[in-house]
């Protein structure tokens, strides 16, 4: 008994302790940023499944991506992001696998209205153009390849301390594709946003669902999805701090309007972050 008490019970005190707070969605902002002079790292991975296709593309290629990204909190209040991406297409009916640098984005968020019921704040980001703009199959929410830049509007309610509903909307600027030889595409504009319950079980889990979606300027997304405007998903989620300040993600991501189900149906999410104090 001694024994299981001398190496059981600091395990247990070190998960009592916990403190990265996991209180963000998988993809809907929250308008709390990361502290003050503290960093949070982390790795992702997203794979996009089993699109149906249309007349003239008998399927959509398999793609996954790998991304580390950083935050850093400059000031309370303010937070500077950035992410470096690596895109994958593998399908195993069709191997090999290809492989291919994604985009940079770089993004400022500053949450400048903050009460314990409400908040409000706005992000902004530019996306550094180093992906594959050749190919035609990649949608533009992808790292295509374009000088993109958002700005989104956040809006944060607060009813416990443990149950929030998250809002965001915003215009992104999605620039054009360098296709050559081919000619080049300018990839319209559009409208992002995203609605998220989020709901604390104790300091160590939390259950999300987000509705996410991008709503396009024109129809003709790239030369190949030409019909495909509105990209709705549906992303039930959850977090879990599986050790101090280390948190465990997991979400799939469900597609609902026939023009996502044609580019992707299902949307595996699986990450690891970890926050400190510089």
């Amino acid at each position: 008994m001694r024994i299981w008490l001398r190496w059981c019970l600091p395990w247990v005190l070190f998960c009592l302790l916990a403190e990265a707070r996991p209180y963000r969605g998988m993809i809907t902002r929250t308008a709390e940023t990361t502290r003050k002079n503290h960093v949070e790292v982390g790795l992702r991975y997203q794979g996009f499944w089993f699109g149906a296709g249309r007349l003239g593309v008998p399927r959509a290629s398999t793609w996954h991506q790998a991304a580390a990204h950083v935050r850093w909190g400059i000031i309370e209040g303010l937070e500077l992001e950035t992410q470096v991406e690596a895109l994958i297409d593998f399908d195993p009916r069709s191997p090999p696998a290809r492989a291919y640098f994604g985009d940079i984005p770089i993004g400022l968020q500053w949450t400048f209205f903050s009460r314990p019921k409400f908040a409000l704040g706005v992000f902004a980001r530019v996306t550094i153009p180093t992906g594959p703009g050749n190919l035609d199959m990649l949608p533009p929410t992808l790292s295509d390849g374009t000088l993109d830049v958002e700005g989104t509007f956040l809006a944060e309610i607060r009813p416990t301390t443990s149950f929030r509903v998250m809002f965001n909307v915003g215009f992104v600027y999605m620039g054009t594709r360098t296709r050559a030889p081919a000619a080049a595409f300018e990839v319209p504009e559009a409208i992002k946003y995203g609605v998220a319950g989020t709901l604390n079980l104790g300091k160590r889990f939390l259950f999300a669902l987000e509705v996410v979606g991008h709503s396009f300027f024109r129809p003709d997304i790239t030369p190949l999805w030409t019909d495909n405007q509105h990209l709705v998903e549906v992303v039930p989620g959850a977090r879990f701090e599986i050790l101090p300040r280390l948190v465990l993600e997991a979400a799939l991501g469900i597609a609902v309007t026939p023009q996502l189900r044609q580019i992707h149906q299902f949307r595996p999410l699986l990450g690891l972050t970890y926050e400190f104090g510089a």
